[in-house]
């Protein structure tokens, strides 16, 4: 079975998780007064503490990673109404970049049914600024998650990103590679221009490699860590040893490649797995193209 798995582990101030799915309270998003502060801590609802490694270390391969914050919780939502339409059995895991989305989750979504473990990784009440694309708080939110990326593979687990604006239409596994060390999604129908919105990863040795100097260039992408990533990746010595599959336009699809035909997306050929809104800023333009595509599957009420 897949773990649906999301964790932190860059600029951590908290990991703060559950030890059933999906039960918790909101009396458990805030640690107790006598809470030892320590950056890789997993709290869990019996009080143990155990550090980062040991948890990532009990895990199964492959990870499924998302990330939560207040400013995209309803297209967050949004993507797991639409893992419990289509009937993926994942094994769902969120980290929440604030205490909003944590309380938000860790109380239940009216509605859904699927179970998922919610984890904690920052004591800010919100970063829904930190939403604003461009911002220094947004360029941080975005950039932290190649460190989570390589957590996983570190540990010997491969690892899958999924980010909050995209809706899930059948099983994307099925459309991997089992020879491929990197699975990426791509822009455009006719040239490259990969989308860090939606990255697998295996656990091999040349795939850290490539972690590294994806995080040792982030300081100069200005835009987020997508920039980064398409400038490594075409590095000589990446192109010859990493075993790469560029996802099909047409099946993996992005804001741009989704608007080009107005044909209702029940009805392409072939099938798209996923949707994503991207091509557009702002949250309200995001569900908005959603709900006129007819892939907004949170119930109403």
């Amino acid at each position: 079975m897949f773990a649906l798995f999301v964790l932190s582990c860059i600029s951590l101030e908290l990991l703060h998780a559950l030890d059933s799915w999906p039960t918790a309270t909101a009396s458990q998003v805030a640690p107790k007064s006598n809470f030892r502060y320590h950056p890789l801590i997993h709290w869990m609802d019996n009080g143990s503490f155990l550090t980062l490694p040991e948890v990532v270390s009990s895990l199964e391969s492959p990870v499924v990673m998302m990330t939560a914050n207040r400013g995209f919780l309803d297209l967050l939502h949004n993507l797991l109404f639409s893992i419990q339409r289509f009937h993926l059995r994942m094994n769902l895991v969120i980290v929440c970049e604030d205490k909003s989305s944590y309380r938000n989750l860790s109380n239940g979504v009216r509605g859904l049914s699927i179970p998922y473990l919610v984890v904690l990784t920052h004591l800010n009440e919100s970063v829904r600024n930190a939403t604003r694309y461009g911002s220094a708080n947004y360029l941080d939110l975005v950039q932290k998650r190649v460190s989570y990326l390589k957590l996983f593979v570190e540990s010997g687990l491969d690892v899958l990103y999924i980010d909050a604006d995209i809706v899930l239409l059948g099983d994307p596994f099925r459309h991997f590679e089992k020879k491929a060390d990197l699975i990426v999604a791509n822009e455009y129908r006719k040239g490259n221009n990969f989308c860090t919105c939606f990255l697998f990863l295996r656990a091999k040795r040349i795939v850290r490699t490539f972690l590294d100097e994806w995080l040792g260039a982030l300081p100069n992408d200005t835009r987020g860590n997508q920039k980064t990533f398409n400038k490594v990746i075409r590095r000589d010595d990446f192109k010859k040893k990493i075993t790469k599959q560029v996802l099909p336009a047409n099946v993996f699809v992005s804001g741009m490649t989704f608007r080009e035909s107005t044909t209702p997306w029940r009805k392409r050929k072939p099938q798209p797995a996923l949707v994503h809104a991207n091509w557009m800023i702002g949250r309200e333009n995001k569900r908005g193209m959603f709900k006129q595509a007819g892939l907004w599957f949170v119930p109403k009420g």
